[in-house]
């Protein structure tokens, strides 16, 4: 554990102190990650008790995928990589999921609930190289992390 964890655990145990006489770690623990997983199920598939209803309006860039049809997916992919190798192996991942359009966006594939499914990283990857060629994808890839880097030199 770092010192910055650890002083922040031990914050956290003595804000606790009037509300639970001897609040231990694994609690305070507990009651944090109680309330950073509902954050983030929000941040990564719109995860809400109270959504707003679905819009009419189509959003003008089309690889974006409205909340509600993040929500659905989610849930009816069970929060896994969907991929199945050719023997029928469903990809056991649950880190690092991605949206994936079934049909591409440049071959007219939508953002709804019956185009898109849930891809780890890797298996989205090889679906877009698959689609796109791979040689493109490489350079887009290319382009993009050479926009993404920030250089520190003066």
């Amino acid at each position: 554990m770092s010192q910055e964890m650890f002083d922040l655990l031990r914050e956290a145990c003595e804000l606790a102190s009037n509300e639970f006489p001897r609040p231990d770690e694994m609690e305070i623990l507990h009651r944090a990650l109680q309330l950073l997983v509902p954050e983030l199920r929000k941040r990564k598939f719109a995860a809400t008790e109270r959504p707003r209803p679905a819009s009419a309006q189509e959003s003008s860039d089309p690889h974006y995928i409205p909340a509600d049809v993040k929500r659905v997916v989610w849930l009816r992919d069970g929060g896994q990589c969907t991929y199945k190798s050719p023997a029928g192996r469903r990809c056991e991942a649950r880190m690092g999921l991605e949206y994936h359009h079934r049909l591409d966006v440049k071959d007219g594939g939508r953002a709804t609930v019956g185009n898109v499914t849930l891809y780890c990283r890797p298996h989205n990857q090889m679906a877009a190289d698959d689609t796109c060629g791979r040689g493109f994808m490489e350079e887009k890839r290319r382009v993009l992390g050479a926009r993404s880097s920030v250089s520190l030199s003066p």
